[in-house]
């Protein structure tokens, strides 16, 4: 299993690397994301993903038609992070 890491520097020089989520690879649509995130177009998700505000790719093919592949992991970060703030505004 692989999982992302936050590191820490302690004050007497050493590190302190703590677990942030497990990395499965997993991938949904951006359809799928748009559901998640309560959006009502899948081209808010796109624009995300073009800003880096979550990771996703879109895959080559010949036709150049390739879905959006978006990480559930960026997503479910952003969505946690985006209810955090709003819980911050209401306190």
């Amino acid at each position: 299993m692989l999982f992302e890491t936050l590191q820490e520097q302690r004050p007497d020089g050493s590190f302190l690397v703590k677990p942030r989520r497990l990395v499965d690879g997993r991938e949904i649509s951006a359809a799928a994301a748009c559901r998640l995130l309560g959006y009502k177009d899948k081209e808010t998700v796109c624009r995300m993903v073009a800003t880096g505000e979550i990771k996703g790719w879109k895959p080559r093919t010949r036709r150049g038609n390739g879905k959006w592949r978006i990480d559930m992991g960026s997503v479910l970060d952003y969505k946690a992070e985006r209810l955090k703030s709003a819980r911050e505004m209401r306190d």
